[in-house]
């Protein structure tokens, strides 16, 4: 069986047929919005939330006929109940699609909407036991740019991130902004426990763009009656706190215990950060039901 099912425009295609032109804008000039889902079963977790961003990502970006939230839904309902995967990855591009050459937007122009969905193997639950490593990557975040907090195709400040990451071996790189604030990582929102209280880059300040696992992870700790406050936060905040952890949407809450050469709170995941990862599982669980996680006792 493939590990990913294809759907161009709503229809569902064989891979060789998972194609668009060469001219379309996302090819040409990245001109295009995206957005992760995570699947648990047939049911995609969150999805109004994450097709409320794409829309208002392609009317800050003046999408014209962009397509319609109903049918996207749909659409992405249909790719997963096909695919069937246990859990899954799911990736919805909409590009400005084909038109006039040239950075003008007049058009006319066509979106065109490709849908990825992949197998999605959980990783192991020593990952969250033992928590990751990240570096500080010297790119910047562009805090002041018109696609700044947007999932936009334009990733080439995130990918050079995660390049000095893979070379230092680490799992993530967390980037500053132009003011040298703490933003958020290539491809994850960052959060710290500081006496006793869930801390955040404050968005506006930073740049960054507020993940829907990031939301999640606020959720579970007013569940919890632990206190949220949004703040700027240094390059330093990370090793100056007790406890840290990264939030993506397949990466869900992974505990972040070192931080370039220092090393955060213990080293070891936190009790503040395994309460609110217990919590987001509940949500999940409840959103996404009949799903269930895997116990998170370690592999032997």
């Amino acid at each position: 069986m493939n590990d990913t099912l294809f759907s161009i425009n709503g229809e569902i295609v064989p891979e060789k047929d998972a194609v668009v032109p060469v001219t379309d804008r996302g090819f040409l000039y990245g001109d295009g919005v995206f957005e992760t889902i995570h699947a648990y079963g047939n049911v995609l977790f969150r999805s109004d939330e994450h097709l409320r961003r794409i829309k208002n990502a392609g009317e800050i970006l003046y999408f014209d006929h962009f397509p319609k939230t109903a049918v996207l839904a749909e659409w992405l309902a249909q790719a997963v109940k096909h695919a069937a995967f246990a859990e899954a990855n799911v990736r919805m591009t909409i590009t400005r699609g084909q038109g006039p050459r040239g950075p003008s937007i007049k058009g006319p122009f066509a979106p065109n909407v490709i849908i990825t969905v992949t197998d999605f193997p959980r990783p192991p639950a020593n990952r969250t036991l033992q928590g990751v490593y990240a570096i500080t990557a010297t790119f910047r975040r562009q805090e002041s740019a018109a696609t700044a907090r947007l999932k936009t195709l334009n990733y080439i400040e995130q990918i050079l991130a995660r390049r000095e990451a893979d070379l230092a071996g680490a799992d993530e790189a967390l980037m500053l902004n132009n003011a040298g604030l703490l933003c958020e990582g290539s491809a994850s929102n960052i959060s710290l426990i500081k006496q006793g209280a869930l801390t955040l880059p404050d968005p506006e300040r930073a740049g960054a763009l507020p993940g829907i696992a990031q939301i999640t992870a606020i959720e579970a700790a007013h569940n919890l009656r632990i206190p949220v406050m949004m703040t700027s936060l240094s390059p330093w905040d990370p090793g100056l706190s007790e406890e840290a952890f990264l939030t993506g949407s397949m990466r869900e809450i992974t505990p972040l215990v070192k931080l370039d050469e220092k090393i955060i709170g213990s080293g070891k995941p936190g009790p503040v950060t395994l309460r609110i990862i217990e919590e987001y599982r509940r949500i999940v669980e409840r959103t996404c039901r009949p799903f269930k996680f895997p116990s998170l006792k370690p592999a032997e």
